[in-house]
């Protein structure tokens, strides 16, 4: 009987493995490439960023939750198919959140796309732009992102980014990766545009 019990749950134990497989594979979307320069201390990620098409909304308030929840569903409604032409496009990932005095949340357009090629959007609130080529310092980090981690993240951000003498020259930005569901395996990241103070 103990046998027939341990063979159960290891039988458990592989269908779950394999669901969360299953599931992280499922809601894999494209990401824009980028070039990594440096690695700095607590895993600080310095990128260089081509430029990219963005549709991009203005924020009530610098923070996750209603006023990002609405920019989001904005944008998310151009992207499938609240545009004139009517046209549903791939998500991509990450959206990315700016957190300064004029917050803002914008989505990456579907990377095989130019700017002119997209179509007109119907709200006067969701730009289309495009978004310069840059160099972020990045800091990865898991679970569920909130207002108070997010603080936390920057501090660490700011810190490595003192220390290792990178001039910050934008605003603090988040850049989520995963649907509200996902319950394991999540991705965020803290970055922040970047300049070496003695170029």
């Amino acid at each position: 009987m103990n046998q027939w019990m341990w063979g159960f749950a290891l039988v458990l134990g592989l269908l779950l493995l394999w669901a969360v497989f299953r599931l992280g594979a499922a809601e894999r979307v494209p990401e824009p490439r980028y070039r990594r320069v440096a690695l700095l201390d607590k895993g600080v990620e310095i990128r260089e960023y081509p430029a990219l098409a963005i549709a991009k909304t203005p924020m009530r308030d610098a923070s996750l939750g209603t006023s990002s929840s609405e920019g989001f569903r904005r944008v998310a409604r151009y992207l499938f198919g609240g545009n004139r032409s009517k046209e549903s496009m791939a998500m991509t990932a990450p959206v990315v959140m700016e957190m300064g005095d004029t917050p803002a949340l914008y989505f990456y357009m579907p990377f095989d796309r130019s700017l002119e090629a997209l179509p007109a959007t119907m709200d006067n609130s969701v730009r289309l732009q495009m978004q310069p080529s840059r160099t972020l310092a990045v800091l990865a980090f898991g679970g569920f992102a909130g207002n108070k981690e997010l603080r936390k993240q920057r501090r660490r951000l700011e810190a490595v980014l003192k220390k290792e003498g990178w001039i910050i020259q934008g605003p603090f930005l988040y850049m989520g990766y995963n649907a509200p569901w996902t319950l394991v395996g999540r991705r965020n990241e803290v970055a922040f545009e970047v300049r070496r103070s003695n170029p």
